[in-house]
């Protein structure tokens, strides 16, 4: 009985993987959303500014954050991981999504590779702004694409795994989120994923607060 007291009270602590939740979904909108790196339609404009000496310290700052982020996602994969019995199961959500977490680390190091790039050369660095658009475009594909979109599979795998391990309500929101995460290159969708990230966040954090109070001593006949 001590034994399961413990793994319940430690190992499957919904605490952390809530606040990784968070961390992860909330750094990565707010990274895209400052770095706002080059994408979409071409724009010679919106290259210069991304370029600028000004934006050169919050895309970096940004991206560290999102990379910090990761542990978080790395965290809440591993919760949902115990979950689940040992088998191809979850051998698979951990994996794709780790894998996933490595996806989102490379698109991110793009990302602020090319600012540092730039930053260090200084005006040697003479590279068409259409080059530039082009390495941007390929971080972003890495983020919104290849890491959205493993992550989304995790998701799914998850989700029918988990018939009677979650509510039922969450396991068709986790569905949702991994169709989101495979079609994440559509811009919406993938935010759609956060938003799924904030929600299981809140719900995994509320639930390590109810289930915090002290347990009460086991009876001498137990």
């Amino acid at each position: 009985m001590s034994t399961s007291t413990s793994e319940s009270s430690h190992g499957r602590n919904p605490l952390w993987a809530g606040i990784g939740a968070l961390a992860f979904s909330i750094s990565t909108v707010a990274a895209l959303t400052i770095a706002n790196s080059p994408g979409g339609n071409y724009s010679a404009s919106q290259v210069t500014d991304y370029l600028a000496s000004g934006h050169r310290i919050a895309v970096l700052v940004v991206m560290q954050l999102a990379l910090v982020g990761l542990v978080g996602l790395i965290a809440m994969l591993a919760h949902f991981r115990d979950l689940l019995p040992a088998g191809t199961a979850r051998s698979a959500v951990w994996g794709t999504g780790v894998a996933s977490a490595g996806a989102f680390a490379v698109g991110w190091s793009i990302v602020g590779g090319q600012v540092i790039a730039h930053w260090e050369g200084g005006s040697a660095i003479t590279i068409p702004l259409a080059v530039t658009y082009l390495i941007s475009e390929v971080g972003s594909v890495l983020i919104y694409g290849v890491g959205a979109l493993l992550l989304g599979c995790a998701l799914i795998i998850l989700m029918l795994n988990t018939r009677g391990l979650l509510p039922s309500w969450l396991r068709w929101m986790t569905l949702a989120a991994g169709i989101a995460g495979i079609a994440g290159l559509a811009f919406i969708t993938f935010y759609l994923l956060m938003l799924w990230g904030i929600v299981v966040g809140v719900w995994l954090v509320t639930r390590a607060a109810r289930s915090a109070t002290p347990l009460a001593a086991p009876s001498a006949g137990v």
